[in-house]
C-alpha cells in the first residue's frame, strides 16, 4: 500500500502531457513546439485580466496553456481583478512577458501575434513554416467514383436478387422410405 501511495505521488508531480487529437488544437505547430523548447530562460507572464474575464479564458486555452506545454519552464502570474485596477484603468488587459532580462506588453490574446513577441524576446528568428503541417479540416474530400457504381448497379442488382429469391417457392426435399415405414 505504501508503494502504491508513493508511485502515485511521484506521478502526480510529472508534468508530461501529450497532444492528440487530430488538428492539435492544444498545441502550436511542431516547428513553434521545437523553437519553443529550446527556450531555456524562465518565462514569466503577467496577465492583467480578471479570472472571469472572456479574454482570459481565451489567452488561456490558445497561448498559455500550449506555453507551459511546450517551454521548459513557464511561470503565469494573474495580477488580480478588475476593481484592483480601478485606479490605473489603462494598466487592465495588459500581459507583460518577462524572458531573462528582456520584457514587453501586449493587450493580444493571439498566438499569431504573440509568438513573434516571444521570439523577438529570446533573440531568435520565428521558425518557417512547415508545408504539411497545417491540417485540412472538414470536410473530408475523397473521391466517390467507386460509390457511384455501388449505389447505381450493385445495389439495385442485390436488392432484384433478394427480391427474385424471395419469390421462388420453397424447396421441400424428399426422404426415402424404407420399407414402407416413414
Amino acid at each position: 500500500m505504501l508503494a502504491i501511495v508513493a508511485a502515485l505521488g511521484i506521478c502526480s508531480q510529472i508534468g508530461r502531457s501529450v497532444d492528440v487529437t487530430e488538428d492539435r488544437r492544444n498545441s502550436f505547430s511542431p516547428a513553434d513546439e521545437r523553437l519553443l523548447a529550446t527556450l531555456t530562460q524562465p518565462l514569466v507572464i503577467t496577465v492583467k485580466l480578471a479570472a472571469e474575464d472572456p479574454r482570459y479564458a481565451d489567452l488561456q486555452r490558445n497561448v498559455l496553456g500550449k506555453l507551459q506545454r511546450a517551454m521548459p519552464s513557464v511561470a503565469i502570474v494573474l495580477a488580480g481583478s478588475r476593481r484592483d485596477f480601478a485606479g490605473d484603468a489603462e494598466a487592465y488587459g495588459q500581459i507583460e512577458y518577462l524572458y531573462g532580462n528582456r520584457s514587453d506588453v501586449s493587450r493580444s490574446t493571439s498566438p499569431r501575434e504573440i509568438l513573434p513577441l516571444l521570439y523577438a524576446l529570446a533573440g531568435t528568428e520565428p521558425p518557417a513554416p512547415m508545408p504539411s503541417a497545417d491540417y485540412p479540416g472538414y470536410p473530408l474530400v475523397a473521391n466517390a467514383d467507386l460509390t457511384l457504381l455501388w449505389f447505381f448497379f450493385g445495389l439495385p442488382l442485390l436488392i432484384a436478387l433478394a427480391w427474385w429469391r424471395s419469390r421462388q417457392p420453397p424447396t421441400v426435399k424428399s426422404l426415402a422410405f424404407e420399407g414402407g415405414q416413414p
